[in-house]
């Protein structure tokens, strides 16, 4: 049920292009779910234009052009973080994305399977990052992995994965069938987990699976052993 709501509400924000309140009259759901549900499709200016020039819901026009004005604060001030977090990263060494790649699989990868390097993620980004460190840091070039998408029923899947191949490179031949899951009420309580599934990455190697494992423990063996003094 929760599903159809949010694809009823998605509709007549994209389609019929309505305001909050008027959505809120078909889909009975909470404002603040509606809210986030919608937060990725604001109404445009000439929309806000004519609920102002209607006078259709009073406020409605106004609420409207708040929560695009807030918007556009928001992603103004991430771009100033992101323009001084880039300076910064700019400046580190080589040898810190080594390590950085370690931790990403220390946290995403499978530890279990001695003969397989295995990591999943949602996060496009991520995927692509560990893609390249396997082939910088590994050897492992990217024609000699495999990949498998979780997707959900209700999705494209064909769009899906030609959104994912544009994303890392990859040919037809290089992925797996897509595992297809049933879609649970709590899927959709996990951000943005349903957008284009989830990518997991594989490459059968024991011998580098092994180095890959022995420098994950090897680092965190030497910092939990030694008193490092972090320079600020």
């Amino acid at each position: 049920m929760h599903k159809e709501l949010k694809a009823k509400a998605l509709k007549l924000r994209t389609e019929n292009n309505l305001s909050y309140s008027a959505i809120l009259i078909q889909v009975p759901v909470a404002k603040s779910t509606l809210s986030e549900w919608l937060r990725h499709f604001p109404l445009s200016k000439e929309k806000i234009l004519e609920l102002r020039r209607d006078g259709w819901r009073k406020g409605e026009a106004s609420r409207e052009k708040f929560r695009e004005t807030m918007r556009s604060k928001r992603s103004e001030r991430m771009k100033r973080i992101y323009d001084v977090c880039s300076l910064k990263i700019s400046k580190i060494p080589r040898d810190a994305f080594f390590v950085a790649g370690l931790m990403l699989y220390l946290g995403e990868g499978s530890k279990t399977n001695y003969s397989k390097i295995s990591l999943a993620n949602t996060d496009p980004k991520i995927v692509a990052f560990f893609i390249k460190w396997l082939d910088e840091f590994l050897d492992v070039p990217k024609e000699k992995l495999k990949a498998q998408l979780h997707l959900y029923p209700n999705m494209n899947l064909e769009e899906e994965k030609r959104f994912w191949k544009s994303i890392l490179g990859f040919n037809d031949s290089q992925f797996y069938k897509p595992y297809i899951s049933k879609i649970l009420r709590s899927s959709f309580t996990y951000k943005e987990s349903f957008r284009h599934g989830t990518c997991s990455i594989y490459f059968g190697s024991v011998e580098k699976k092994a180095e890959l494992m022995s420098n994950i423990y090897a680092f965190t063996d030497l910092y939990l052993s030694t008193k490092i003094k972090m320079r600020v």
